[in-house]
């Protein structure tokens, strides 16, 4: 009875191992290579092809084998995620497609594929329906511990790799009870707790330095959402604070502040909107930007990480503490406006450019029609187009396509700020092309060109628009995003 209950005991810790470790893992392996929507992708089926490979691998290993190979397993393991930091930090300041190939390799052969071992193996030596279905039943049950311990415990950074390494050590002494096994993984565990905090900065630096050009970085946070991976780094040469949401820069250039300026100051001055929403956190400069011409902000954004973040560590940049006409939610945008009968003057939609299916229904046609909704007669919608605006620009246009599907008017901002361009939408505008060149001139811009709907038309020609029925833009820009960064090395 005592061996059952530890086959058990076994696989409900490895069931809690396997969740987290596809949470927390994949999420870190995206968030060194940047991650857009073929590299979740190219990570996940690796991490599962790993895992198929020790399904086709269980019947080859002896008790003495599996043991041996856990304790391998473990000591492997014991240095996640910062080895994995370490070498693809050292592997892309070589070559970035040799970075690629090993986490690559890395998430495919060594993450998961030990686990898969064990149900198999129990099974065979069982022999049994009845114990298939119990032995089974712990693997699931543990998983399913897992799930909700990476879904709440996110906003801790070490809850979540502390917990793994505590059920990758139990299941190691469980699989090979003696006091030498059970000495090593808890003297293990314990070294790993106390070396954390200096692992844990000392990879996110060697990270930024080498992969992503920092000179100096200081990591403020860094957090496994339940959406995304969350980094905040300030610079030590410049003393600015980053946003990098996956991997990618969500705000700290100066092109990212002047961004803000007209997506969110700009039409808030020219409306002066009763209500405003603004979707998406990022930095909250929005907030900033808005209060002062709005009655109330509403803001809406999915990720508490985020907002909370931005709260601590952008301070200077948002200064929520004189703004008192502002509340946040923390909701999913589509919900939100699905659900609410508020009608809003002014919505200003914050949020990455579509590297991601998820992102790109944002900048579909559907949920400009929602945001349409929400909008009072002369209400504006104000998005980025994530591009500059031109003949040549794919995202811009694909973007713009969208909202001009959806709007009876629009004018399209294309200011003097390299690579940005903004559309302001609505079934009725109350101000024109002079007004937008005046306000731009007024905020310190000199050249700003607008056009009409009918001008952004012809430009935008026949580009399709994102939509329900259709996302197969993001999933292609993803795709030569990873061959200019990863394969041909174009993009630092």
């Amino acid at each position: 009875m005592k061996h059952i209950s530890n086959q058990l005991l076994i696989l409900f810790l490895a069931g809690i191992c396997l969740m987290l470790l596809q949470f927390f893992m994949i999420r870190e392996i995206s968030a060194i290579l940047r991650g857009t929507e073929i590299v979740i992708l190219l990570v996940t089926i690796a991490y599962f092809s790993g895992y198929s490979v020790g399904y086709a691998l269980s019947g080859s290993f002896s008790q003495t084998g599996l043991r041996l190979l856990a304790v391998v397993f473990w000591m492997l393991h014991i240095t996640l995620p910062f080895s994995l930091r370490y070498f693809a930090a050292l592997l892309h300041e070589k070559s970035a497609g040799w970075s690629f190939a090993f986490v690559i390799f890395f998430a495919m052969f060594l993450l998961s594929s030990f686990y898969s071992l064990l149900l198999p193996w129990f099974t065979d030596k069982a022999g049994t329906g009845d114990s298939l279905a119990r032995l089974y039943g712990a693997e699931l049950a543990g998983a399913v511990t897992g799930a909700v311990a990476a879904l709440t415990l996110g906003a801790y950074p070490m809850a979540q790799p502390l917990l793994y390494q505590a059920s990758l050590a139990g299941l190691v002494f469980l699989l090979w009870p003696k006091k030498a096994v059970g000495a090593m993984v808890a003297i293990g565990f314990g070294i790993y707790l106390l070396a954390f905090q200096n692992m844990e900065r000392g990879s996110l630096v060697a990270h930024y330095v080498k992969s992503l050009h920092f000179q100096q970085a200081d990591p403020l946070l860094s957090v496994n959402s339940p959406y995304q991976k969350v980094d905040f780094v300030k610079s030590g040469m410049t003393g600015k604070t980053y946003i990098f949401l996956d991997g990618n820069m969500n705000f700290g250039s100066t092109s990212l502040e002047h961004f803000n300026t007209f997506l969110s100051r700009m039409p808030a001055q020219l409306l002066h909107p009763e209500n405003t929403l603004v979707i998406g956190a990022g930095s909250l400069q929005s907030v900033r930007n808005v209060a002062p011409h709005s009655g109330h902000v509403q803001v809406v954004e999915i990720d508490a990480a985020v907002a909370n973040g931005s709260r601590r560590f952008l301070a200077d940049v948002n200064r929520l503490e004189t703004i008192s006409n502002w509340s946040l939610t923390i909701q999913d945008a589509k919900n939100y406006l699905g659900s609410t009968d508020k009608k809003f003057d002014l919505i200003v939609v914050d949020v990455p450019a579509p590297l991601s299916i998820q992102l790109g229904l944002l900048h579909s046609v559907e949920f400009y029609a929602l945001a349409r909704g929400r909008l009072t007669e002369k209400g504006v919608l104000s998005i980025s187009l994530s591009g500059g605006f031109s003949q040549t620009a794919t995202t811009p246009k694909t973007v713009a396509a969208a909202a001009l599907a959806v709007f009876e008017e629009a004018l399209l901002v294309n200011p003097d700020i390299p690579g940005r361009s903004f559309i302001m939408a609505s079934r009725s505008l109350s101000f024109g092309k002079e007004d937008i060149q005046r306000a731009g001139l007024n905020m310190g811009y000199k050249q700003i060109a607008v056009f009409d709907k009918a001008e952004a038309l012809r430009i935008v020609g026949d580009t399709a628009p994102m939509s329900l029925d259709d996302m197969s833009y993001p999933v292609l820009r993803s795709l030569r995003l990873v061959v200019k960064r990863h394969i041909t090395g174009e993009m630092p």
